[in-house]
């Protein structure tokens, strides 16, 4: 009986057997059942009423792997992977060390002071920790090669000591690190490396670089989403410097509106964002967690300065300007109230940061043991940016003055616009070039826009009364500073550092 079950069992196989290989080829391409017959001696049923040739000349095909040999490559490679490194990765991906080192002292000497977004010892303490064997992990990786990025962008003068590192390639190694990848966690990491690289995109690409909105709405979200669900459960430490951060985003997007791009959204002109407020504290008190009450009477004395008072003047500013614009029809009273505003918030600072529109105030507050280069930088930073408000609001009072047919505001509107490019022409020349190179390319279309308004002047000014003559004057000597200040030097030229522009400018 056993021999008749695998009897049968035998001629079922071979019965298989042949009908899969009785199938011709067309039979087999469309995957239908063989009909069992021919219509002829050559030809089966199927191909008969087709009217096509019946053939058997094609090779058969194997069968593919299944879905779980295809899953478990798919897990191969992906252990393979940049995102789970076999092999510990090292800074040198970014740049060589005595570079790498020579990239991050300048951006704590130049940058920091207009962008304090990191702790110094706490960065450079996790870098020596790198360099003595602490496998990196790729968040920190991606992080240093934004400050690198935008260290490039920023310091253009200083370009031929970074040893060919370049905005593209420390985003393109951020990408294959995971920058993009869904799987990583929105961190404080993630969020200023986007916000970096986008500055970087800007000071390189312009104002309508499509990756750097890209980056910049992604350390948005990034920003929205701590300040909601994680800033009641970070360290002090990172709350304040996530604090930093969402004002820094926030001053680049009313830059962007100024222009009269798009803004991205993080709060509104109304809404009360006084928590969000960073404090004004050392970076020693910063790391103990331990802010004091009382401000030192003598920031300079103090063991470690603040660059937040800076800061948060220059987020004032801002929200005075989005204010500005929160209204659905503006008015000249509403604009010259908002002006007044912005001045009045210059007219606060303290000594450190004022400019006293005088040609020696620089040395005065070395006298007086106030500043240094990182406050005269911010000093730059907010004089411009009021000035750049201020005109920008004596151009929409322009505007609504002509559609009213008011004659009188007009002239005095052009009275004010010269004032607000002799306060240009004034810091522009009685501060030190480096420190408008510690600004960065930003500062250089804010520039442009406030001599936009002259050269429109000059265009249609009354030469009779000598306005035009006036502004086009102005307006050279504006150009002639850009000239010098957005410029590229050769390699060879010497390249100073702050301490010794201190030397050569303050004693």
């Amino acid at each position: 009986m056993d021999s008749n079950r695998e009897r049968s069992h035998s001629e079922t196989n071979e019965a298989g057997r042949q009908r899969a290989s009785a199938a011709c080829d067309a039979c087999r391409a469309r995957k239908c059942v063989f009909p069992g017959g021919r219509a002829t001696c050559s030809t089966c049923s199927t191909c008969a009423e087709l009217c096509i040739a019946c053939t058997h000349t094609l090779p058969r095909k194997k069968r593919g792997p299944r879905n779980r040999y295809v899953q478990a490559l798919q897990l191969q490679l992906d252990d393979t992977s940049v995102h789970a490194p076999k092999a510990p990765m090292t800074l040198d991906l970014v740049a060589p060390r005595p570079v790498l080192d020579h990239m991050i002292r300048d951006w704590f000497d130049w940058i920091h002071p207009l962008a304090p977004l990191l702790h110094p010892d706490q960065f450079r303490a996790r870098i020596a920790q790198q360099y003595a064997g602490q496998p990196s992990e790729p968040s920190f990786v991606i992080l240093v090669s934004s400050v690198c990025a935008a260290t490039v962008a920023s310091l253009r003068r200083r370009r031929d000591l970074y040893g060919g590192v370049t905005v593209e390639g420390c985003l393109a190694l951020a990408e294959n690190l995971g920058l993009w990848s869904r799987a990583g966690t929105i961190t404080l990491e993630w969020t200023t490396a986007m916000y970096n690289f986008s500055s970087a995109q800007y000071m390189e690409h312009g104002i309508d670089s499509a990756l750097s909105f890209r980056l910049a709405a992604e350390a948005v979200i990034g920003l929205r989403y701590q300040l909601y669900y994680e800033l009641p459960r970070m360290p002090f430490l990172d709350q304040q410097l996530l604090k930093r951060l969402y004002w820094l985003v926030f001053a680049g997007q009313c830059t962007m509106s100024i222009y009269g791009r798009p803004m991205l959204h993080l709060h509104g002109a109304h809404e009360q964002v006084q928590a969000l407020v960073p404090l004004e504290i050392s970076d020693g008190e910063l790391l103990r967690g331990c802010p004091t009450s009382i401000r030192p009477a003598n920031p300079a004395a103090s063991p470690s300065r603040s660059y937040i008072p800076g800061l948060n003047a220059l987020s004032r500013l801002f929200q005075t300007w989005q204010s500005s614009q929160a209204v659905p029809q503006k008015t000249m009273a509403h604009l010259q109230e908002h002006i007044d505003r912005a001045q009045h918030v210059l007219d606060n600072l303290p000594p450190e940061l004022t400019w006293k529109g005088h040609p020696s105030s620089p040395e005065c507050g070395r006298e007086q043991g106030q500043g240094d280069f990182g406050t005269d930088a911010q000093t730059v930073n907010l004089k411009v940016t009021q000035l750049h408000i201020r005109s920008n609001l004596l151009e929409q009072m322009n505007t609504l003055a002509r559609h009213q047919n008011l004659p009188v505001t007009p002239s005095a509107i052009v009275e004010e616009r010269h004032r607000v490019v002799d306060d240009l022409l004034d810091i522009l020349y009685h501060m030190p070039k480096e420190v408008f190179d510690a600004n960065g390319y930003s500062v250089i279309p804010k520039i442009r826009d406030i001599g936009s308004a002259l050269l429109d002047e000059d265009r249609t000014g009354n030469r009779s009364q000598g306005v035009s003559m006036q502004a086009t004057a102005k307006l050279d000597r504006l150009l002639a500073k850009l000239e010098n200040l957005d410029v590229r030097p050769p390699p060879q030229t010497p390249i100073d550092t702050p301490a010794t522009i201190e030397s050569r400018y303050y004693q």
